[in-house]
């Protein structure tokens, strides 16, 4: 059984009424290996210090308000950030496969299953992924909102000369839009990763609302690099000009991309 105790942040950028927004807090993790293969995890927040909840903005979109409504979940003091049960495993050679339970980020909770196809020494990664979820309350606790979906995508990875990765979603996002999502990261041999990301849905540029189409960069840093100790671990932020709620994607634990990158799938079994 592992777990960590130590503090958080969280930060919003180019906010018209304020262009900088942070919230510091503790946070609790824990995980537990019941088998390998399958974990019980559960992450807990709870605000210290910040500015976030001050906003006065309210979401005007006139789609489901699947994201734009992050405010209202800032306001919460005591949080259930994540609480799942996680599988993973290889159900054949190159492949790899996990199914997740639970609360599974912030705002919803519900069942994500993914498989990824992935050949040792490959450029290429090939992987699809379904997802079953509802809208969390706002206060982050135990219970939900009215709102379900069913969202999911297939995903096409692929390592190009320079220590670039580029990454083509195309699928259904969280309020009901059809599309694809384009991305180009840089991968340091450090660790580090910057990138640049755009997303395309059905949703006109009218009703996407304020920036027409979602839209940002991204850029994770090693937990190593910082503490100057051992972990696999990372930091990781991506910068918008402005949330709304077209081309919104679920945010669950360990995609199998990031995990088989990161972990090489060293703790998947056979």
């Amino acid at each position: 059984m592992g777990y960590r105790f130590g503090p958080y942040t969280r930060f919003s950028f180019f906010d018209p009424d304020q262009p900088f927004r942070y919230e510091l807090g503790l946070e609790f993790q824990t995980d537990y290996v019941v088998q390998p293969g399958l974990t019980l995890s559960a992450n807990f927040h709870v605000p210290v210090i910040g500015n976030l909840t001050d906003t006065t903005r309210v979401s005007n979109s006139v789609l489901q308000h699947v994201r734009s409504d992050w405010a209202l979940y800032a306001r919460s003091d005591y949080r259930i950030t994540t609480r799942t049960a996680e599988y993973m495993w290889r159900p054949r050679s190159n492949f790899f496969a996990r199914v997740t339970g639970g609360y599974l980020e912030e705002m919803y909770g519900g069942l994500s299953a993914e498989l990824l196809w992935y050949p040792v020494g490959s450029r290429l990664e090939v992987g699809g992924e379904i997802n079953y979820v509802k809208q969390r309350d706002f206060d982050m606790l135990l219970g939900f909102q009215d709102y379900c979906v069913l969202t999911g995508h297939a995903s096409a990875y692929y390592d190009l000369p320079g220590e670039y990765q580029a990454q083509v979603d195309v699928g259904r996002y969280l309020a009901g839009d059809v599309g694809a999502t384009f991305a180009l990261d840089r991968v340091f041999n450090n660790g580090f990763k910057v990138g640049a990301f755009f997303t395309l849905t059905d949703v006109s540029t009218d009703d996407f609302g304020e920036g027409s189409f979602d839209k940002g960069i991204r850029i994770e840093i090693p937990i190593a690099w910082m503490t100057g100790q051992p972990s696999r671990g990372s930091l990781k932020q991506v910068i918008r000009s402005v949330l709304r709620d077209g081309g919104a994607r679920l945010n669950v634990r360990n995609w199998l991309f990031e995990y088989t990158q990161n972990e090489r799938a060293n703790r998947l079994t056979g």
